[in-house]
């Protein structure tokens, strides 16, 4: 039967009390010692972050004209992400981005839905000619075909 976790640790501290190869002086001294060390690491942590940050700050100023917006992915189904230099961009997820680069996430966003309506059997928007039209082959009419449906017509 596995021990309980309570059993575990007070055979662990048993032993560390116990040893006698370390006085209460080195012990009291690597204590001291896994303070400073934690800290020093928890510092270097937040040292690092406020670097990146600043770094991106930085980069902001050098090019004015790139504001930083949100961008809100909303894909169809058959596409999960998308993927510009090497990055993935996921559905259902709001990115801060340069204005350049939100540009493009939209002009692909709004490629794969044109995509997605033309699976559906919909029509593109704007491409009226690739409409079916309804031919049919007449007699009566010189060229041989007619067509029920003007093509040039909107909707």
């Amino acid at each position: 039967m596995p021990r309980k976790k309570k059993e575990v640790l007070d055979e662990i501290e048993r032993r560390i009390t116990a040893s006698s190869l370390l006085t209460d002086e080195e012990k009291e001294q690597t204590r001291k010692r896994a303070a400073e060390h934690v800290l020093e690491s928890r510092k270097k942590k937040a040292t690092d972050e406020y670097f990146t940050a600043v770094v991106k700050e930085e980069e902001r100023e050098f090019e004015p004209t790139e504001v930083i917006e949100d961008f809100f992915v909303e894909l169809p189904e058959f596409a999960p992400f998308i993927k510009i230099n090497n990055m993935a961009y996921f559905h259902g997820v709001c990115y801060e981005v340069p204005y350049s680069k939100a540009r493009s996430m939209a002009d692909i966003q709004w490629a794969a839905w044109q995509h997605q309506n033309e699976i559906d059997g919909k029509s593109r928007h704007g491409d009226l000619l690739r409409r079916p039209r309804h031919m049919a082959l007449s007699p009566t009419n010189p060229n041989g075909v007619t067509t029920t449906q003007n093509i040039r017509a909107s909707h």
